[in-house]
């Protein structure tokens, strides 16, 4: 007879993993929506995030052991800006990821081109104060900016020896072709892969989705950027499963 060998997780509970995410283009976007519509989305988006909170993950860690954590997420929005964290730990971290991608689709299916990025670090972000200070707050703003494309990279933090532990391969995906500068040290080549997300959960043509997004002429290269994505996450869908070395798109 086998038996499950639960084994608990200490947390530092000032160390947080976060994501920003902005609109791409939120002035035209509240031209187009209507400040009623894009406030909607927003509620929307926010009461998805707040469905996760309280969730339980399991994961298998190491010499047969399961560990078994609690997720709390939270989450701000200010103007254009959208907010999201928990509890950094290598429980957790695979679901944030995975509510990241699910962010991401669910942006697109309503028009709300979102950017951005994932850090790790010691945050204090407190909702009842608007208090939301750390240095993975500045690092995912950096991100951020550095990217021409609808998605989510992940901060130079997650290089740190430890911190990159507990991310599953098939919510990831090595990509460096969406960076404005790809030497930069913000450059991590480390990606979400949302478009799997899509594949494996949505029927609408996902490359028609965004093409029909793209009206507003000084964003089309972000667009094609995330096409672009697209293809290269079908080409490379199991890409960690073989033994030669992606090229980073």
């Amino acid at each position: 007879m086998c038996y499950l060998k639960l084994a608990t997780y200490k947390m530092d509970e000032d160390l947080k993993v976060i994501c920003l995410l902005d609109i791409l283009g939120f002035e035209n976007q509240l031209k187009l929506l209507g400040l009623t519509k894009l406030h909607e989305y927003y509620d929307e988006l926010t009461s998805y995030v707040k469905k996760q909170e309280g969730g339980i993950d399991i994961a298998q860690i190491s010499d047969g052991h399961i560990a078994v954590g609690w997720s709390i997420v939270g989450n701000a929005y200010f103007s254009d800006t959208l907010l999201f964290w928990t509890n950094y730990n290598k429980i957790s971290l695979p679901s944030f990821t995975n509510l990241i991608s699910e962010s991401l689709c669910f942006g697109i299916e309503h028009k709300l081109p979102l950017r951005g990025s994932i850090s790790v670090g010691k945050a204090i972000l407190d909702i009842e104060t608007n208090t939301y200070i750390g240095q993975p707050i500045i690092e995912a703003a950096r991100t951020e900016k550095l990217q021409k494309w609808i998605g989510v990279s992940f901060g130079p933090s997650f290089t740190e020896p430890g911190f990159n532990n507990g991310l599953y391969l098939n919510t990831v995906l090595p990509y460096k072709s969406h960076y404005k500068d790809s030497s930069s040290p913000y450059a991590t080549g480390m990606s979400v892969d949302w478009a799997r997300k899509w594949r494996e959960t949505r029927k609408e043509n996902l490359k028609e989705l965004i093409c029909s997004m793209d009206i507003i002429p000084k964003y089309s290269d972000y667009y094609k950027r995330t096409t672009d994505f697209i293809k290269y996450s079908e080409e490379n869908h199991d890409w960690f499963k073989t033994k030669t070395h992606i090229n980073y798109g």
